[in-house]
Formats: structure tokens, C-alpha cells, sequence
């Protein structure tokens, strides 16, 4: 008799399930599960092939992160630059032009190469790199509604540049000249190299000590082409002939507009936060969420 009730008990609990697995096979297990919010993918070029492919932002952006700035520095430091990165994304994708399609070559570290390039410190590095774009997640610098234009170099020589000055426009008049003087002592502050040829002369600097113009008998050029052309350490330099060579000593690495990244970790370890940071080099810019600035460019 046991036996019988458990079998009509066995049946009974079919019946009364029966719809619900129904409802399930029909319906699939996400019905039970909020929807995952959708990924922003961007059309990258990578490889030495230039070959094209498309990914997630995020992905993007933390590549570009990775390959931008060194990991043992702060972490307001590098949730600073993830700003900078991600507001350099967004002001591409919003001043794309209609019908044309976005892509984008800055380069970038793969995940291969973020282990090949740490070693040992993959796991506590990317990590750190989590972290500084996710706490920062959806934030750009905007001037007027728009992404600001957010330049940075890894050291000025002592103060950056303003770019009315250094670009000759008025379009970006958040970019002031700031002190750097921790830059001033910094390791790599003055780099020499040796080039071909005699005859060099600056003609022109701006306020910051940045050269603007160089010429070479008849030929002039301004001062961020001809460090490109000899690959110099910074736009900033001074000519010494020597030895029918002439001898180029550069203070800074890189063209000293926007934020100095070596400024930006001193501020870090006196306990200046990313957001402090960023005021710092682009007063005047407000840090806003994506969403919001992408609502009202529609």
C-alpha cells in the first residue's frame, strides 16, 4: 500500500511541474535573469599587418591604459590617465563624421602582450589596471558638452606648455601653463643625442621654453617636426656643435602639453586623488558621465 501512495504522490508532483518546466524549455533560463546591458565595441586596427578587428571598448581602452603608463605608479595616477584614454575614445567617436566608419589606430597591449611585458607581476598589474578603469567607469573631461582634447606627456621640463602658445588656437583655453617642478629633478630629465649636420638654429620658443621654430640655412621646420625627424626625448632642447655634429640636449620626455605623468604621481603619493589630478592640468574641464554627454549630442 506504501509502494502505491508513493507512486500516486510521484505522479501528482509531475502534474503540478509540468507546466512550469513547460514554461521554462519554452521561455529559456534568461527569462529568470535580468538582461546584460550591451557592450560599446569599437573597429580597432592591430598587428603589424594592420589588420582590422572589432572589440570591446573596455577591452580597447585598458589596452591602450596598459601601454600608456606604468603600472607601478599610484593608482590615482593611472585612474587619471584611464580618464585621459577613455575621453580621447569618446571624442573620436563623437566627432566622427556621418557615413564614415571609425577606426581606431593608437596602439594598444593585448592581454599576450600585457603578459609578456610583466612577467612575473601579470597578475597584481592587471589587477591595478582593473581597478583604475573600473572606478573610473563611464567619466571623460568635457569642456562646453564636447570631450575635451586631454594631451599628456611622461615629463615636462618643469612646467607645461599652453596651447595657445604651443597650437596656435585659442580652442583649447583649459590647457594652461602649470608648474612641474618635481619634473625638474626627475631621472630622465636631460637626455643628450648626437645628430647629422651643423647649422642649427632655434628661431622660436614659447613661454615654457618649448622650441616653435628651427631653421637650417633655408629650410625651416617648427619644433615638434624636427623632434619627430631626429626622435628626440622632448620638444624642448638646446643645439651645441660640435665635431661638424651637433649635439641636441633635450629636458623632458614628450611634447609637454596637458598632463605630466611624473607631476601627476607626486601629487598621488601627497595624497591627491585623480579627480584633484585632473583639475590640476585641465582647470576648467568638468568630469562627467558618458551617458550624460552622448544624451545631449544627439
Amino acid at each position: 500500500m506504501l509502494r502505491k501512495w508513493k507512486k500516486y504522490g510521484c505522479i501528482l508532483f509531475l502534474l503540478i511541474a509540468l507546466p512550469y518546466v513547460i514554461t521554462i524549455f519554452i521561455n529559456g533560463p534568461m527569462r529568470l535573469t535580468p538582461p546584460r546591458q550591451e557592450e560599446t565595441e569599437v573597429m580597432v586596427q592591430s598587428g603589424e599587418d594592420d589588420r582590422f578587428l572589432t572589440m570591446s571598448l573596455d577591452a580597447y581602452g585598458m589596452g591602450m591604459l596598459a601601454k600608456e603608463i606604468s603600472m607601478e605608479m599610484d593608482i590615482e595616477t593611472i585612474k587619471a590617465q584611464a580618464v585621459i584614454v577613455r575621453t580621447g575614445i569618446y571624442k573620436k567617436m563623437t566627432e566622427q563624421k556621418e557615413g564614415e566608419e571609425l577606426v581606431f589606430t593608437d596602439h594598444f597591449y593585448t592581454v599576450d602582450e600585457m603578459e609578456k611585458e610583466w612577467k612575473s607581476h601579470m597578475q597584481e598589474y592587471y589587477e591595478k589596471l582593473s581597478k583604475a578603469w573600473n572606478e573610473t567607469k563611464e567619466r571623460i573631461l568635457v569642456y562646453e558638452d564636447h570631450p575635451a582634447y586631454t594631451p599628456y606627456c611622461r615629463l615636462t621640463n618643469g612646467k607645461t606648455r599652453d596651447a595657445k602658445e604651443a597650437l596656435g588656437t585659442d580652442q583649447y583655453p583649459y590647457l594652461k601653463s602649470v608648474d612641474c617642478a618635481e619634473d625638474k629633478d626627475a631621472e630622465d630629465a636631460f637626455q643628450s643625442k648626437e645628430i647629422d649636420g651643423t647649422g642649427y638654429e632655434i628661431t622660436k620658443q614659447d613661454s615654457a621654453g618649448y622650441v616653435l621654430e628651427i631653421r637650417q640655412g633655408e629650410e625651416t621646420m617648427d619644433g615638434d617636426t624636427f623632434r619627430d625627424r631626429w626622435e628626440l626625448a622632448s620638444s624642448c632642447y638646446t643645439l651645441k656643435e660640435e665635431n661638424k655634429k651637433t649635439i641636441v640636449i633635450t629636458q623632458g620626455i614628450g611634447h609637454g602639453l596637458g598632463m605630466s605623468q611624473n607631476m601627476a604621481e607626486s601629487m598621488a603619493k601627497e595624497g591627491k586623488d585623480y579627480k584633484e589630478i585632473l583639475n590640476y592640468f585641465f582647470e576648467g574641464t568638468v568630469l562627467k558621465e558618458v551617458a550624460e554627454i552622448l544624451k545631449d549630442t544627439e
